[in-house]
């Protein structure tokens, strides 16, 4: 089983998990979780069919100095 198919076993655990609850805020924060792990696992497919395109989840690159500093008029 692959990553994204792992987190969407996990979201569909947390659905399963809220079903359960009495509580609405308890149910609201499992639901809240599952859509989480939704979206982790279409980004992961997303990184898996398109590995050369940036991740939607990668740290932006620092400037340099060059980029940082407004160009003298």
């Amino acid at each position: 089983m692959g990553r994204s198919e792992n987190f969407k076993q996990y979201a569909a655990d947390c659905v399963r998990q809220a079903a359960g609850e009495q509580r609405p805020e308890d149910k609201t924060i499992l639901l809240n979780v599952a859509l989480a792990w939704v979206r982790l696992a279409q980004q992961s497919q997303a990184a898996t069919a398109n590995p050369a395109e940036p991740s939607l989840t990668a740290a932006p690159q620092p400037e340099t100095a060059e980029q940082a500093a407004p160009a003298a008029a």
